[in-house]
């Protein structure tokens, strides 16, 4: 009489019904354990020993079971110092960009909080509201911001009562170059270039543009310390102008480096004929106010001399 080991459930077409599992649904699998089992010990197997003469009966005879023993045994030692050497061994130090100041070499060995980038960067249908009572609007642009005081983006919701049910506002006008300017990102591309890491206090592990086209510009910048990484997008818009976004991807609050960053590369446009609004208190007065607090309770000195916007 079949024995019930315990229920599972089956899923069908239409819906999923319960079926008792018995001891003879294992044997199929047994049956393929001892094939398998089988087939390796052939591969051990070795020819027939010699049968030892007079003179060396008395001398110790390795036999077949002993081989297959030995080879086992030097096969269990090869697999467990492989997976000891796979937990023990520590990964390899995290390299940060070739610009990285000479002081990230201080930091290389140490572990680092990179995150992973969203995957809808880029330019792409975004849907925000419209003003008042206005419908929804989807047009082509970069990806918002989720509320932390760690991003700005030129795409958001028109209204700010509709921004900060998110959390802090991030929303920031589109940078517009002079009107005779043919390749606006080749010369965001060159202010880029012209970025000291480090500068602000920010940065220091350097920055590369992972993608540059005349219509979408993309970086990544790292921190000193811990590697976190922060992506930094330019795309054209509307009217010539040009679309931004820079966000941390992990964390809660940045310490105020995405707008240090953005008004660092902004001020080297502005002299250039660009039209770029600063960010400050006045413009984004929560997100600075989470800055200075985060600064006030940081043990991380670095972190507490970031010049800032000393929110009040």
């Amino acid at each position: 009489e079949h024995r019930r080991v315990k229920r599972t459930i089956v899923k069908t077409n239409s819906s999923y019904v319960p079926r008792t599992m018995r001891v003879s649904d294992i044997f199929p699998v047994l049956g393929f354990a001892v094939a398998g089992l089988a087939a390796a010990a052939t591969a051990l197997s070795f020819s027939s020993p010699r049968v030892p003469s007079a003179a060396k009966r008395h001398q110790p005879v390795t036999t077949i079971c002993d081989s297959r023993r030995e080879v086992l045994k030097i096969g269990a030692r090869m697999a467990a110092a492989a997976a000891i050497a796979a937990v023990a061994a520590p990964p390899p130090p995290a390299r940060a960009f070739e610009n990285a100041i000479p002081e990230a070499q201080k930091y290389a060995d140490k572990p680092k909080r990179r995150g992973a980038p969203p995957k809808d960067l880029g330019v792409l249908p975004r849907t925000t509201e419209g003003k008042e009572n206005l419908e929804s609007v989807t047009a082509p642009g970069l990806r918002t911001c989720d509320g932390n005081p760690n991003c700005f983006s030129t795409t958001g919701d028109y209204e700010l009562a509709d921004r900060v049910t998110k959390g802090v506002d991030f929303l920031i006008p589109p940078w517009a170059p002079p009107a005779d300017a043919r390749r606006p990102l080749a010369e965001v591309a060159d202010a880029m270039r012209a970025y000291a890491p480090g500068g602000g206090g920010i940065d220091g592990g350097g920055f590369s543009i992972e993608r540059e086209t005349d219509a979408y510009l993309y970086c990544r910048f790292e921190s000193l310390k811990k590697g976190y990484i922060d992506d930094v997008e330019f795309a054209t818009g509307p009217g010539g102008k040009v679309l931004v976004r820079s966000a941390s991807r992990i964390g809660y609050t940045d310490f105020g480096v995405n707008a240090i960053r953005l008004n660092t590369l902004a001020a080297g446009l502005r002299s250039k004929g660009w039209t770029i609004a600063e960010i400050t208190p006045d413009t984004h007065r929560d997100y600075w106010l989470a800055a200075d607090e985060a600064r006030e309770a940081t043990f991380d000195s670095s972190r507490r001399d970031l010049a800032g916007g000393d929110a009040k």
